[in-house]
Parts: C-alpha cells; sequence; structure tokens
C-alpha cells in the first residue's frame, strides 16, 4: 500500500547539500523529483548547509543542518527522513562526517521516523568500529536503497537483512538537461566549434599534485590534434585553482570555466561535450545522461563502481597515492583516443546502460512507497 501524503506530511531530505557542489545539488534534484513523483502532495523540508540558496535553486524550503535546534525541530514536524544520496558512508575525508549521519538517522529513530536510505553509495569504511557502527544504525532503517551493485554486496556480506535491502541507482541520471540558450551561447563565445570539445573536471585530492603534469601532457596531446580542452569545476572554490593549476602546466590553450555554474547548467553544458575526462562521480554521471564518451580518473571506489555500471571498467586511470607512482601520460591519451574511435558504439552502450539504471531507481522508488506503508506509519503521513 503506497504513502497516503496528507497536506501535513513532510518528508525530511538529509544530505550533503548547500555547499556550493553541482554533483550534490544533482543528487538532491534527483531525489526531489523521484520523491514528488512518488508522494506528489507531500511537504519536503531539507537539511542544508546554506538553506537561502537550497530555496533558490530548488524552491523547497530548508533549515540549518548545523543548527541542532531547527534540526530537533524539523525532526518533530516530520513524518519520514529520507537519507541520501551519495556518499554520506564513508570516513575517508572524516569519521565526523560519518557520525553526523548516522546520529540523523538514530535521531528520526528516537522520535518515531521511519528512516529510508535512498541512493546511498557505502564506503570506503576504513575503521572496524565505523563498519560496526554504520551496520548497526542501517538496521534501523525501514529500506536500504544502495545505488550500485559493489554497494549492495558488501552491505549483505556484512549481514545486512536481504528484505530491507534494494539496488536502486544513482538519483542523478533520471534528470534531464534544461534548454538554457543563454549558457550555450557562453560556451560557443569561447571555444572552437570545429575542434572536439573534451571536459575535464578535477578537484583536490592529496595525490593528484604528484599527477597533473602527467594530465597536463596528455591534454596537450590531444589540443595538438585539435581537441579543445574545456575544464569544468563542480565545486567552483575547491576544483577552479586545481583546474586552473593543470591548465597552467600545458604548453597548449586551454579554457577553464571563470564562473561558478548551477547544476542543471553543467548539466546543460554537457550537452555539447564530445568526449569526457572525469574525477568527479558528477561529471561522469552528467556525461552519461548526455550519452557523452568518458574516461574516469579513479580517486575513490566509487568512480571505478560507475564505470563498472556503464560497461567502461577499462577506461578507468586510478590514481595511485603512492609515492612515485604516477599517471602514465600515453596511456591515458590511448584512452581518450579509443573514445574517438568508438564514439558511436559508446554512445549507443551507454544509452542502455543510463536506461537500465533509470528503470532501477524508479522501481526501487515504488518499492520504497510499499516499504514505508507497511512499516504502521500511514497515521503519521
Amino acid at each position: 500500500m503506497p504513502m497516503r501524503a496528507q497536506p501535513q506530511a513532510t518528508v525530511l531530505v538529509s544530505g550533503y547539500y548547500g555547499f556550493g557542489n553541482a554533483g550534490d545539488e544533482a543528487v538532491l534534484a534527483g531525489i526531489l523529483l523521484q520523491l514528488s513523483s512518488l508522494w506528489p502532495e507531500a511537504r519536503y523540508l531539507v537539511l542544508s548547509g546554506d538553506p537561502e540558496s537550497t530555496y533558490r535553486e530548488h524552491g523547497v524550503l530548508a533549515v540549518d543542518r548545523s543548527d541542532l535546534r531547527a534540526v530537533s525541530a524539523a525532526l518533530r514536524e516530520s513524518t519520514l527522513l529520507i537519507s541520501g544520496g551519495g556518499t554520506l558512508l564513508q570516513d575517508v575525508t572524516s569519521s565526523r562526517s560519518l557520525y553526523y549521519y548516522l546520529f540523523l538517522i538514530m535521531a528520526a529513530h528516537w522520535h518515531g521516523l521511519p528512516v529510508a536510505i535512498y541512493g546511498q553509495g557505502l564506503g570506503p569504511l576504513r575503521s572496524m568500529w565505523n563498519r560496526f557502527l554504520t551496520l548497526r544504525v542501517l538496521r534501523l532503517a525501514q529500506l536500504v536503497i544502495l545505488r550500485d551493485p559493489a554497494a549492495y554486496e558488501q552491505l549483505l556480506a556484512w549481514g545486512f537483512d536481504e528484505e530491507r535491502l534494494c539496488l536502486g541507482a544513482d538519483p542523478v541520471v533520471a534528470l534531464e538537461a534544461l534548454d538554457n540558450a543563454g549558457i550555450i551561447d557562453e560556451l560557443y563565445s569561447q571555444i572552437e566549434e570545429s575542434k572536439a570539445a573534451l571536459y575535464v573536471s578535477l578537484r583536490p585530492w592529496p595525490s593528484l599534485t604528484a599527477h597533473l603534469p602527467a594530465v597536463a601532457a596528455a591534454l596537450d596531446s590531444l589540443s595538438q590534434k585539435a581537441w579543445q580542452v574545456v575544464f569544468i569545476p563542480f565545486q567552483f572554490e575547491a576544483d577552479y585553482p586545481v583546474c586552473q593549476a593543470c591548465a597552467e602546466l600545458m604548453r597548449e590553450p586551454a579554457l577553464v570555466w571563470e564562473t561558478p555554474l548551477t547544476f542543471q547548467e553543467i548539466l546543460t553544458l554537457f550537452g555539447e561535450a564530445d568526449y569526457c575526462l572525469g574525477m568527479r562521480l558528477h561529471s561522469l554521471v552528467f556525461a552519461a545522461i548526455q550519452q557523452v564518451p568518458m574516461v574516469g580518473l579513479a580517486y575513490d571506489p566509487k568512480v571505478a563502481q560507475f564505470m563498472g555500471q556503464l560497461g567502461l571498467e577499462n577506461l578507468v586511470i586510478t590514481l595511485s597515492g603512492a609515492p612515485g607512482e604516477c599517471l602514465d601520460a600515453q596511456r591515458l591519451v590511448t584512452y581518450l583516443l579509443w573514445l574517438e574511435e568508438k564514439q558511436e558504439e559508446l554512445m549507443v552502450q551507454i544509452k542502455e546502460k543510463v536506461g537500465q539504471m533509470i528503470a532501477r531507481l524508479r522501481a526501487a522508488t515504488q518499492h520504497m512507497g510499499e516499504q514505508v506503508g507497511k512499516s504502521g506509519t500511514q497515521s503519521r503521513m
């Protein structure tokens, strides 16, 4: 029985929102799209690092995620917590962020709210204590929907109840680009239309500095073959300096986008790309939505996992953090030129795989509606 959304029903959404990261804002948009198709009359409330920007970009109310009183009030007035999506359940960046998201799940449980984990990855969790704690807290959820098969199999291997586990997909895959002629015109004013456009997404990472000269050398080789290199910062304040540093290492000219962009603007721009070299996960997801052949720079397992779902696991280069180990520039050039050789075949393959992901996502969303309905929460929703 699906959840009956009455006017007072409030769905609280938790994730890494309001921090200027286009990928995470796309995740929120994807979640809201799916939830509103399931419960169109529900009210949606988001925990955000910048409530005003969340309201401007998504048109939903938001509260400051760092204001404990506001979070507590949001939990009291809500009828369901959606935790996701993204890579929230990991301790690589810090255990502190992991504990924040686990605490929200526990707090929702204490308030009597059903909890659904939606479109999340899993790990890396380096600490045994963090793995133990994560598994215990996830057992408080009515349903756990994971975005990739590797995360699904990992949680099963840890002993999680298969009946409350579901394989979905990254919520972003179901988004569609909006018509935005202005941003396209701005792009065309800066690039040469006769050249193949290679979009490059880089992000700060401890081991990246050692690899940048090789990346720059590979991009120079492609520029000399009449490719146009376009750097697109996804989290502008963090990514722009890295993209600029790589461009400065190149001998050939490259375009570095110099103003912050919304996720919709970036998704629109990706419709004009021929190829993508992506370090940010959602640069690869955007490329997939637009059927753009891609090579992944894997600083985190989630990059390789997504490429594997597209059947492109052989087009992933892992950025090793080992001292003295640098990316092979010629290998990168070979991979990117292979995209050119197999472009039409890859576009067909990517379209098919994205279609499969969207089908999984929608099926998981419908299953969530059924599970929440069965959880005895009809009086709250």
